[in-house]
């Protein structure tokens, strides 16, 4: 059985912050590098191309990545920008009822509660539903974390879900809608969660 995406950016993830004691090397290059095929990217193909299924690495004469090559590295860059300066590994899962995790248009939606962030988090999330192209995409989603790390909500992060969904997000135009419009829901749905935090807020 082949591993999916989200199941493989788990394992690296966890490798990566090796039960406390952080891969720094391997962290540092990731936040640098914005592609992966940035000189800086070079000390985590190891970990990353070893633990690829062989149908999702790429066999391009150029060398172009995958599809899956490039959600996996984008999502290990942000959760390496997420980790930074924090003690206890910053991601999990957001599946099952026990997971505290949260998948990263969810934990925005938490962020924009707050009155000062929402005017100009919502323009920067309407910029990315509506804009078409990948890189562009993902640039945005970057930034995202960026902004949600800056908040100190100490929220941990579904990035092995965020892996998935830019694996999907490359497969057609239809699949790209689908992924917005997931995205859209998590980050505009005024969860009960948030209700209550907006409320205790205005107190």
């Amino acid at each position: 059985m082949v591993d999916s995406v989200a199941t493989i950016t788990h394992s690296i993830i966890l490798e990566l912050y090796g039960n406390g004691n952080p891969d720094k090397a391997i962290l540092s290059g990731l936040r640098e590098a914005e592609t992966i095929d940035s000189k800086r990217a070079e000390s985590v193909w190891p970990v990353l191309f070893e633990k690829l299924d062989d149908r999702y690495l790429s066999g391009s004469p150029d060398g172009r990545p995958t599809w899956a090559e490039t959600a996996i590295y984008t999502a290990l860059r942000c959760y390496a920008i997420y980790q930074q300066g924090s003690e206890s590994i910053v991601y999990e899962s957001s599946i099952g009822p026990e997971s505290t995790g949260k998948p990263l248009f969810t934990a925005l939606a938490s962020l924009r509660t707050h009155e000062d962030m929402e005017i100009a988090l919502d323009r920067r999330l309407q910029n990315l539903f509506s804009s078409r192209a990948f890189l562009s995409t993902i640039k945005a989603v970057t930034q995202l974390v960026r902004i949600l790390k800056s908040s100190g909500l100490n929220l941990k992060i579904d990035f092995a879900q965020l892996a998935q969904d830019l694996y999907k997000f490359q497969k057609s135009f239809e699949a790209a809608n689908q992924i917005r419009l997931k995205w859209g829901r998590q980050y505009y749905h005024l969860s009960k969660e948030n209700i209550n935090k907006e409320v205790s807020d205005n107190e």
